[in-house]
């Protein structure tokens, strides 16, 4: 195990800083060697404590998440492509739906999804979409890479975030949600998602109102469209010079998430830093840092690698004074919501008042 072996460097020279990214987005920094004048023993009882939770991060850390987001590297801006049903109860195909598939080394727990899409009306931002994971067998394209039969399927209201421009200068969005109850996926097991706009509770039925991003390089199988009797094997985008593609997407085993309430002045975008601490150890290092991008509702979603237990979040940047709250993390997945950034009870004792104001003041300042 790589963790173990870090383990030893940590003890074996403590003056280093470690980083070290076991799962997508999250790190562990330890500095600081024992002072020679003081704190000395209680600088090997914190290495001490903190080696434990490395330890038991090695042993329960969750599966990987399956990554193909969107990208925009220069030049090769990714287009999309058509995927449509007629509704949510069903699931007739207009034209064609696009799928992707996935498979994981491990038997994994899929909480939370992402894609990428564009949408043909502002409207569509606050539609439901439907979403199918499909199994795989045998069929007309070549082995392995034929959806066989849907397994679970959903029409769920994702929230959103502008993240750039396709090749056709379209918005794209980023869609995230929460599944109403884990999908488990057998280890070794291939896997379709089906992400689809379904027609009728659509912004203008009877008319394509999005289309789902594609991605490069191709992973796994081609990414596939299906409908009308038709079956394609491989698919390629709507750029003005199109190229076979997979589709956007990231499905994660582990969710912390929740609402950030900002006040109206401040627009969306806005990102955070969110540092991870176990519960009542204010003055340890974060064992956990992840970058908050909150979609345009105010909600966030946080692919952690952490085990279960009791954390301490604390938000950071801005111009925040810093609020903390205890979240209880359970199965991977934990709700943490902050009503409070900006007004409020900022100091947790209960009611709002003039030392609230004071550590909004200081925070705008930027005083300790």
């Amino acid at each position: 195990m790589p963790g173990l072996a870090i383990l030893m460097s940590f003890f074996a020279a403590p003056s280093r800083v470690f980083q070290w990214t076991m799962a997508q987005g999250w790190r562990i920094r330890l500095s600081a060697p024992p002072s020679k004048t003081n704190g000395g023993m209680n600088m090997i009882g914190k290495r001490i404590q903190i080696a434990m939770a490395l330890v038991t991060m090695v042993l329960a850390a969750p599966a990987l998440a399956q990554n193909q987001p969107w990208n925009t590297p220069a030049g090769d801006r990714e287009g999309a492509v058509e995927s449509r049903i007629v509704s949510c109860t069903d699931f007739t195909p207009i034209n064609k739906v696009a799928m992707d598939d996935f498979q994981y080394d491990q038997t994994t727990k899929i909480t939370w999804i992402r894609w990428w899409g564009v949408v043909f009306d502002n409207a569509q931002l606050t539609k439901p979409f439907y979403i199918a994971i499909w199994s795989n067998g045998m069929g007309p394209c070549p082995a392995p890479c034929n959806p066989q039969t849907v397994l679970v399927r959903y029409c769920l209201n994702p929230s959103r975030r502008y993240v750039g421009l396709d090749c056709n200068n379209r918005r794209v969005y980023r869609f995230s949600v929460g599944l109403p109850a884990p999908f488990f996926a057998l280890g070794g097991t291939k896997y379709w998602l089906q992400i689809s706009e379904p027609d009728q509770e659509s912004a203008r039925p009877g008319v394509e109102d999005f289309r789902w991003s594609a991605y490069k390089p191709i992973t796994l199988c081609p990414a596939q469209r299906r409908g009308g009797g038709v079956i394609d094997c491989a698919i390629a985008d709507d750029c003005p010079n199109p190229s076979s593609v997979d589709l956007s997407y990231v499905l994660s085993s582990t969710c912390l998430g929740g609402v950030i309430i900002l006040p109206p002045i401040i627009l969306p975008p806005a990102v955070f830093l969110a540092e991870i601490r176990p519960s009542g150890l204010p003055m340890m290092d974060p064992i956990d840092v992840h970058t908050v991008e909150l979609d345009d509702d105010g909600q966030y979603y946080i692919d952690h690698g952490l085990p279960d237990g009791n954390y301490d979040v604390t938000l950071v940047g801005m111009c925040t004074p810093h609020p903390t709250q205890q979240v209880m993390i359970q199965n991977g997945v934990g709700g943490l919501s902050f009503f409070d950034v900006f007004v409020g009870d900022l100091n947790n004792t209960g009611s709002a008042d003039g030392l609230d104001l004071q550590l909004m003041v200081d925070g705008l300042l930027g005083l300790p």
